[in-house]
């Protein structure tokens, strides 16, 4: 059988693809409406919420290991959104989204009833001052709220370096009768926040506690 008198030019691996447009992961919505989770994301995955997500830490982390759920971010912050933007689209992460809202809004207006499958608030505001406590992000309205947000059996997971603030966070929880308490899924306790490893550093614990949703 005779040869080609040339051989084939080697195959090469197709070039990655370029990164999403700088705020590709941001959404700007209506703000009047509820949001429209399976539009967001492009599909009916579950969905997790992290109200007060910082530079992004834990939410790329958690995002980048269950690629099945869709992960929305909450923050406050400009700039610590763009972080996480950032994050997102250099690990191309599809199913990572921010929003620039107060955490409290989000969950009592924007969040359809029923819609997402946990919740995380890892080291929110401490209002350390007793009198301030007031303006804590957790207390009883916060667990009606969180209720009402969740599936069946969806969970909210807390954490917090400030005692009196972990006490407030289980006592509001123990007395509401539509939530059990749970453990942390196993490798959950794993993904730190930005906050956390630095108090870990120094030697500072983490108290956490989950529950789950029932009724």
């Amino acid at each position: 059988m005779d040869l080609p008198a040339t051989l084939p030019a080697p195959t090469t691996a197709p070039a990655p693809a370029a990164l999403p447009p700088e705020g590709a992961l941001l959404l700007r919505p209506d703000i009047m409406q509820r949001l429209d989770l399976a539009a967001i994301f492009g599909n009916a995955n579950p969905v997790e919420l992290e109200l007060g997500a910082g530079d992004g830490s834990f939410i790329a982390q958690h995002a980048a290991l269950h690629p099945g759920r869709n992960i929305l971010g909450v923050e406050r912050l400009l700039g610590r959104l763009k972080k996480i933007d950032r994050k997102g689209r250099r690990a191309g992460l599809t199913n990572l989204r921010g929003l620039r809202l107060e955490a409290a809004y989000v969950l009592e207006w924007m969040v359809p009833p029923g819609s997402l499958s946990a919740i995380h608030v890892y080291f929110p505001d401490p209002w350390p001052k007793r009198r301030h406590w007031k303006n804590r992000l957790i207390d009883e309205a916060f667990t009606r709220l969180v209720h009402r947000a969740l599936a069946p059996d969806g969970a909210i997971y807390l954490r917090t370096d400030e005692r009196s603030y972990f006490a407030q966070m289980e006592h509001v929880f123990d007395a509401d009768a539509g939530f059990v308490r749970v453990p942390e899924p196993p490798g959950l306790l794993d993904v730190q926040t930005d906050f956390e490893r630095g108090f870990t550093s120094k030697g500072i614990p983490t108290n956490h506690v989950a529950y789950r949703r029932v009724g």
